[in-house]
């Protein structure tokens, strides 16, 4: 009896070993995008109202953006920044830096979270300036529970110009700011590239195919989005050289950029009938369009480090 029963306990303790090895070896599927989550983002960005650099509304969309940022495990880092206004005067403005891992990254996402100041209108931006946070944030969830990337998250502030329209003086205040600080202390020498996410929530999403984008990095993306069964990504009749928060990068030598950006916004024209008016709204956009962008470069991501780009 002893015998028999200690021999039936090693064959269930084996048993137990062996279940718990090939749980052990099976790998869990990592995270995927959640675009229905990232809409909630987008929405209670919207929720908040006007966020345009300097403003009260541009303060509480940060405090969201943050405290997202630590729900999901990223250090952040805030980056103060004073601009003289070209009428006279100056604004404080924030950009918000996340990572994970305190090596240098090697890759950068950018966007913006303020929204144009617009006399006479509450524009809230539901496209330009939500939609590509939101994206960031969701894939900032995605990715926690990965390696620590050699990845940041850049949340910039400033975008948008005071004036009328961004022209060398007036706009990119914050991702100027940014490029020049990395510059100084060295950790931009080590950035391989960066990837711009901006305007990407049009319900009918048609990204443009900028000049300036290294050839290698969109392959890879409309790779991603084929695996996907997407549609063509890259709108081949909007041919144009984008010039956003990725653009201080570029000027100071980052070679491969992917600009990630749809201005068609509610017609197959450029700009489009909604940008910058209050027509950038809830109704405009969808959950649809930032999954077509978020789910295949959050696959893209997970391969850079692993598969070098092609060089033609």
């Amino acid at each position: 009896m002893i015998a028999r029963g200690a021999l039936l306990a090693a064959c269930c303790a084996a048993a137990l070993a062996l279940a718990c090895g090939q749980t052990r070896g099976v790998a869990a599927e990592p995270p995927d995008f959640d675009a229905a989550r990232a809409f909630r983002d987008l929405e209670a960005l919207v929720h908040i109202g006007p966020r345009p650099a300097g403003s009260n509304g541009a303060e509480q969309a940060r405090a969201l953006i943050r405290e997202r940022l630590r729900q999901a495990g990223w250090l952040v880092e805030s980056q103060n920044v004073t601009v003289a206004k070209p009428g006279g005067g100056t604004a404080l403005l924030v950009n918000l830096v996340a990572r994970r891992a305190a090596a240098p990254a090697r890759t950068l996402l950018v966007t913006h979270y303020d929204t144009k100041n617009l006399a006479g209108i509450a524009f809230v931006g539901a496209n330009d300036g939500a939609s590509g946070a939101a994206v960031l944030l969701e894939l900032a969830r995605a990715l926690a529970a990965d390696s620590p990337p050699a990845l940041e998250l850049a949340f910039c502030d400033g975008e948008e110009a005071f004036g009328a329209n961004i022209d060398a003086h007036d706009g990119l205040y914050g991702s100027k700011a940014l490029a020049q600080r990395m510059a100084a202390d060295g950790s931009l020498a080590k950035l391989e590239r960066v990837i711009l996410v901006d305007m990407v929530g049009d319900r009918d999403l048609n990204l443009a195919t900028d000049l300036g984008s290294a050839e290698p990095l969109r392959r890879q993306f409309e790779a991603a989005s084929a695996k996907l069964h997407f549609p063509p990504p890259f709108d081949p009749e909007q041919q144009m050289g984008v010039i956003d928060d990725h653009s201080p990068f570029q000027d100071a030598g980052v070679r491969d950029v992917l600009v990630l950006l749809d201005f068609q916004y509610g017609a197959r024209s450029s700009p489009g009938p909604r940008w910058h008016t209050d027509g950038d709204v809830l109704d405009a956009v969808s959950a649809d369009s930032l999954d077509r962008v978020g789910r295949p470069l959050l696959a893209m991501l997970r391969e850079l480090d692993a598969t070098p780009l092609a060089r033609p």
